[in-house]
């Protein structure tokens, strides 16, 4: 790790939070790195306060603040208002860095992920989607907004379908456009249930009705990998 937004990644993959995260001045920082852990190859934040060389890139908002000349005159009490001070301006920082150069499709996205843990979507859908690993619940983010763009439509359905349920087959009726059966190649199990109907919620059309089959897949006359061994009759 060498720099500030690297040891804040590396902390949240520990499970920490942005607020357990401290930054301290380095007391012996090397010029050619910004973060002065004890040993270079350390690839864990830890608990203890993250000590950081802000001159390597900020020397224009810290030389004053951290110089020797002006930190020896401070009183105790001055010294840790300076220490606090540090902290909140590396949080500043940090957050600058992990959103430089992302993209307005990204902001949107991460905005309708945070809308989705609070609640804005439901209470069920947060509960859901807080219990998936964040790269899945980017995906459904992103998902959603394509369909708030583009309205609702099978084609934005079939589309987060294939996403997300990528052995599951998709199937439209002949006669009646507005029906769909799905058959999910998975055991049917109350969890995935859950995740299923949240995600009809979010991204079935109206007016399209559903049918779903789990383990076992529905007979179809005139395909015969599906009229052998158990098949599912409606």
């Amino acid at each position: 790790m060498n720099f500030i937004w690297d040891a804040t990644i590396r902390a949240k993959e520990q499970g920490m939070s942005k607020a357990d995260i401290t930054y301290t001045p380095a007391k012996d920082g090397s010029p050619y790195y910004e973060l002065a852990f004890d040993y270079l190859n350390r690839k864990e934040a830890g608990p203890e306060p993250i000590p950081v060389n802000a001159l390597y890139r900020f020397s224009a908002i810290f030389q004053y603040l951290l110089h020797p000349d002006v930190r020896y005159m401070l009183e105790k009490d001055k010294e840790e208002f300076i220490q606090k001070a540090f902290d909140c301006l590396l949080h500043i920082l940090c957050e600058v860095d992990l959103h430089h150069g992302i993209t307005r499709q990204e902001c949107y996205v991460r905005k309708l992920r945070q809308e989705l843990l609070a609640g804005i979507f439901g209470e069920d859908a947060a509960a859901l989607v807080q219990k998936l690993p964040q790269e899945k619940q980017l995906a459904v983010a992103e998902e959603l907004l394509h369909t708030m763009k583009c309205g609702s439509s099978l084609l934005g359905f079939s589309h987060a379908f294939r996403r997300f349920f990528p052995k599951g087959i998709l199937y439209q009726s002949r006669f009646s456009p507005q029906e769909l059966y799905v058959y999910l190649d998975e055991p049917h199990e109350q969890d995935r249930e859950k995740e299923w109907q949240m995600f009809c919620r979010l991204f079935l059309p109206l007016d399209f009705s559903l049918r779903v089959f789990w383990d076992v897949h529905f007979g179809i006359l005139g395909l015969e990998g599906t009229m052998k061994d158990d098949i599912a009759l409606f």
